[in-house]
């Protein structure tokens, strides 16, 4: 009840008049019970006198579908029932054989169909985008451990070449960048 009066007060802004308001409906499409004490599966709630019943104001209904208590399917259904028994669907098959019984629903079918493929397509591109950034990132990886490979190998050609043409380890050590103890460990492994 929360939820329809502030839907329905926030249609008007600060010093704006009431005449601007505008019928608010609630629907609630219930799969459990909430009315155990009857069978009926739809009820159109107004504000009214407890006593006489009268309406007060049509300006706010609540209209509760409880989906649990549908009847056995009858061959001239229509209207609320209809729409209950699509909502209700628990497979395509459904949906199609109701789509089928009412152009409204058979819209709304159609309407269910493309937001469904949508969703499909969406989840391809996001897999398909997840693919394409693992494999860069491989790639790149990849690089990065070979350009450090390539760095390594060249390190260990210069100082071999350094140490082949006299040089002093201390010498090879800051050319190469490197400390002393690491020159003698490539020194070592050639």
């Amino acid at each position: 009840m929360f939820v329809s009066s502030k839907m329905y007060t926030s249609q008007i802004k600060s010093g704006e008049s009431y005449d601007k308001l505008k019928k608010c409906i609630h629907v609630s499409i219930l799969s459990d019970t909430y009315f155990p004490d009857d069978e009926r599966c739809y009820r159109r709630i107004a504000f009214c006198d407890t006593e006489t019943g009268k309406v007060y104001s049509d300006l706010m209904e609540m209209h509760i579908l409880e989906l649990s208590k549908l009847p056995p399917e009858d061959r001239d259904e229509n209207g609320i029932i209809l729409w209950m028994r699509f909502l209700g669907g628990k497979c395509e098959e459904d949906f199609e054989k109701m789509a089928q019984k009412d152009v409204y629903i058979g819209e709304a079918y159609e309407l269910l169909k493309n937001l469904s493929a949508d969703e499909k397509k969406r989840l391809e591109y996001e897999y398909r985008e997840k693919c394409i950034r693992d494999h860069n990132a491989a790639m790149q990886s990849a690089a990065q451990h070979g350009f450090e490979e390539g760095i390594q190998k060249g390190k260990s050609e210069l100082i071999l070449n350094m140490n082949a043409a006299g040089y002093p380890i201390s010498e090879i050590s800051k050319i190469a960048n490197l400390a002393e103890e690491e020159v003698w460990e490539i020194l070592q492994k050639k």
